[in-house]
């Protein structure tokens, strides 16, 4: 059992207020921008009141629809084929728990999405404070950066981040309180809710190889049982449409045919989607400096962690969604909470800025910016 004594000793109501307040304000946000700009780029059409606190009809758009598509349906049985989209190209076990959290409450797949982002986000900002607290004593720092992030938006919809921030957080503080056999089995969870999971092994895995070599063996169990979410996500692929890494090679659907590392930034220079690409690669260079400004101060597996990150993120042909995969560089917000004022200001700043935009485009579907 995962230990979770001394929680309560923790100033959760001043966490608490930081989450709620940050939620109203970005639901805030997205009504007005849905009420005042237009859809798609079209015109702008008058919405009544009732249409404005429509929740779904603001935030159930784009990749919700996925998430609640296999929820329902699960993986299509049927041979595999990477010329059209479909929901092979998400994780499966956000969708998983959806469709749990419906069966057992008879909420729609909306809600029960809704409900277990925002649950999954608190529980990730309790544990991601105890981790910043104390090793730095910077939590509340730390936990409000997060909250404040251009992308937090995404933690508290219908997207697999709040799960995958609560689970990193997880494996981040688990490795800290030297707990490395829970470490590796939450980062194997992680691997079936995004990809980036996979790279969370590094955490505990280059701090039991470097500080605790002679109990390496002590883990072998706990190594075994990691791996298995994934090899039975793979079994039942193989088994079900005849490929068992079609997660990676349905991506060509969406336009990333030939996957490797900062793809993404030599397509800058290509002329796609310019006004998109060149924001996201300023968000990721300006977190890979703030990171490496803080260096000194943060554990080596924090420092690989953050560029292999950097890297599987962006080997797509084109360079999207930098403020929500960031969400899941946990170091990039440890490294603001103990860099200089001037650090923590431009980063609050920034990204202040950016929530807003970020959020109105994704309630009218601008894509360029997300």
């Amino acid at each position: 059992m995962i230990y979770l004594k001394g929680v309560l000793k923790q100033p959760v109501l001043h966490l608490i207020l930081i989450f709620a307040i940050s939620r109203l304000m970005i639901f805030v946000i997205g009504a007005l921008s849905y009420s005042m700009f237009p859809e798609h780029g079209q015109v702008a059409q008058k919405r009544s009141l009732t249409e404005i606190l429509d929740i779904p009809a603001i935030w159930d758009r784009l990749d919700s629809g996925w998430y609640e598509k296999l929820a329902e349906e699960g993986y299509p049985k049927r041979p595999f084929t990477e010329t059209e989209q479909e929901t092979w190209g998400f994780m499966p076990l956000y969708p998983l728990l959806i469709a749990l959290a419906s069966k057992i409450s008879g909420l729609s797949l909306f809600s029960s999405g809704l409900l277990i982002s925002n649950i999954c986000t608190l529980f990730g900002l309790f544990w991601f404070y105890r981790l910043v607290q104390e090793k730095y004593e910077l939590g509340i720092e730390s936990a409000g950066l997060v909250m404040i992030s251009a992308g937090s938006f995404f933690l508290s919809i219908v997207y697999s981040e709040g799960l995958f921030f609560m689970l990193s957080a997880l494996v981040f503080y688990l490795t800290f309180a030297k707990r490395f056999g829970w470490a590796l089995i939450i980062a194997g969870l992680a691997s079936v809710t995004r990809i980036q999971g996979c790279l969370l092994f590094i955490i505990p895995g280059l701090e039991l190889m470097i500080n605790h070599r002679k109990q390496i063996v002590r883990y072998l169990p706990a190594g075994f049982i990691s791996i298995l979410p994934m090899a039975f996500l793979m079994i039942y692929l193989a088994r079900t449409c005849g490929e068992p890494l079609a997660f990676i090679k349905i991506q060509t659907a969406w336009g990333s045919s030939d996957l490797f590392p900062l793809q993404g930034f030599l397509s800058l220079f290509s002329g796609v989607r310019p006004g998109g690409t060149w924001t996201h690669a300023c968000f990721w260079l300006m977190s890979l400096i703030i990171v490496i400004i803080s260096y000194r101060r943060l554990p080596l597996s924090y420092l690989i962690f953050t560029i292999c990150y950097f890297m599987l993120s962006s080997s797509n042909e084109t360079l999207y969604g930098s403020a929500r995969y960031l969400l899941g560089v946990l170091p990039v917000f440890v490294a603001a909470a103990i860099g200089s004022p001037f650090i923590r200001q431009f980063f609050v700043v920034v990204n202040v800025l950016f929530l807003s935009l970020m959020i109105s485009a994704f309630v009218t579907d601008t894509l360029t910016f997300l």
